[in-house]
């Protein structure tokens, strides 16, 4: 079974740098790319009309030239000149093929020229040349610019209003949420927070306030019980002793029950009788969930040291058999055993607990089948395998099964035996002894579950490596 690797953590966005780079910031974005293309529109549009005005003004000025008539050139020069007063024209040239020019109007460095040939009935080329000043076109574009600039300002502040109304209509509310909740965790009184007007939010606060409520009768039992045994700091100080504690005071009033269920002897009432039973039976299986519950709190806590030690794997099949061959006759379930010659390195009292919550799983989900412990040689290592022909596991739940109080149930309406501890205790078993837990399974093909432990060389067969517990971890 592969061990999950350790992933390296990415640097955590926070929500405000979120929401403004999926919802705030593409917008402004969109919002400044479309103002600019605009603006260039704009521009080139100006730019086209100004170019028309021009191209018209040279073909009637040109027009009226070729006609002739009674109007000399330079009356015509001059009176096109006084018609485009107010606009950019500021100049009229006329250039001759006897090297003569006519012009109208003032010349300067910084005009822009525009130049027609006319061509008359001999042949003969003039040239007309507009002159036109740029200084009231360039005012234009910047006017547009300016516009576009204050325009993509004032998309700025959009934008900054924005990003500011949503810190303060959820982040902030957030924040105020996740305040009350780790009050809630911390064991205090979830006080009421401020929240924005949407009812989404305000029906969170609801929420917590009313989870705050549950939890306080709760939280005030608890802290009276543990302020009259322990000291406010001693679970966090000494985690072994909470455990002792709560074993010691959970568990005497458990047996006292058993005591007193075993001392009651209704020999003629067939109802009592039943009753006794039953209550017997419920105090059987609060002890066990209290033994279970109690062993993941030790291994957790990290109260438990390994003593590593050399043992056979007769010695780890025989620690606990005799317990095993009852719980299967129980469940008519037929217990073989295989492969008692190799030694092993490690706690033998882990192992042997290991061992027992598999095959105590086996059991349970083999009734009226076989299940069948080896032991097997891999390498440098020993593996300890339990192998069934129960229902199998299909591959969506064969992580789950190893999470507190998962249990898979294959006959519809039959309720799993057991809490769904057992795995979830190996688990933690396997990792202290340095090894981890295989699984082989299929629906209907039964299911093997397997661990490995490091082979220690038997006298007279020469030198065996020993495997170490990172080479089984990465075996696994």
């Amino acid at each position: 079974m592969p061990m999950p690797q350790r992933v390296a953590q990415r640097p955590r966005i926070s929500l405000w740098s979120l929401m403004l780079v999926d919802s705030v910031l593409p917008c402004a974005l969109a919002a400044l790319m479309l103002l600019a293309v605009l603006t260039l529109q704009q521009e080139h549009m100006l730019d086209i009309e100004t170019q028309g005005t021009i191209t018209r003004e040279l073909t009637q000025l040109s027009d009226a030239l070729m006609q002739g008539g009674k109007d000399a050139p330079q009356l015509l020069l001059d009176r096109s000149l006084q018609q485009a007063e107010g606009s950019s024209l500021r100049r009229i040239e006329l250039h001759r093929m006897d090297g003569q020019v006519l012009h109208s109007g003032t010349s300067a460095t910084t005009l822009t020229s525009y130049r027609h040939d006319l061509r008359d009935a001999n042949g003969q080329v003039q040239t007309l040349i507009l002159q036109v000043d740029p200084r009231p076109l360039q005012l234009a574009h910047w006017r547009f610019r300016l516009c576009g600039a204050l325009i993509g300002v004032g998309i700025a502040l959009l934008a900054l209003m924005a990003a500011l109304a949503l810190r303060r209509r959820v982040l902030q509310p957030l924040q105020g949420l996740q305040a009350r909740l780790d009050e809630l965790l911390a064991g205090r009184a979830a006080g009421a927070f401020t929240t924005s007007s949407s009812p989404e939010f305000q029906k969170l606060s609801q929420t917590v306030q009313s989870l705050s409520e549950w939890c306080r009768p709760r939280q005030t039992v608890i802290h009276h019980v543990a302020s009259d045994q322990l000291p406010p700091d001693a679970i966090a100080r000494n985690p072994s002793q909470f455990v002792a504690w709560i074993g010691h005071h959970f568990r005497q009033p458990l047996q006292a029950l058993e005591l007193l269920t075993a001392s009651l002897r209704p020999d003629t009432d067939a109802d009592q009788r039943i009753v006794l039973t039953q209550m017997r039976d419920s105090i059987g299986r609060m002890t066990r969930l209290l033994d279970a519950l109690l062993e993941i709190s030790r291994l957790d806590a990290g109260v438990i040291t390994t003593a590593p030690s050399i043992f056979s794997t007769a010695e780890l099949f025989l620690r606990d058999r005799a317990a095993h061959n009852i719980a299967a006759t129980r469940q008519g379930t037929t217990l073989r055993w295989h492969g008692i010659r190799y030694r092993l390195l490690g706690d033998s009292t882990l192992a042997a607990s290991l061992l027992g919550q598999l095959l105590s799983n086996a059991i349970a989900n083999t009734p009226h089948g076989c299940v069948l412990v080896a032991a097997r040689r891999r390498g440098a290592a020993v593996r300890i395998e339990v192998r069934d022909n129960g229902p199998g596991i299909s591959a969506i739940h064969q992580q789950s099964i190893f999470e507190e109080f998962v249990q898979l149930s294959h006959d519809a309406g039959q309720h799993p035996e057991g809490y769904g501890l057992g795995l979830a205790i190996a688990e933690r078993l396997a990792e202290l002894l340095g090894t981890c837990i295989g699984l082989r399974s299929a629906p209907g093909r039964g299911s093997t579950f397997w661990f490995e432990l490091p082979c220690v060389s038997m006298a007279g067969h020469g030198d065996v490596p020993i495997a170490s517990a990172s080479t089984l971890k990465q075996a696994c």
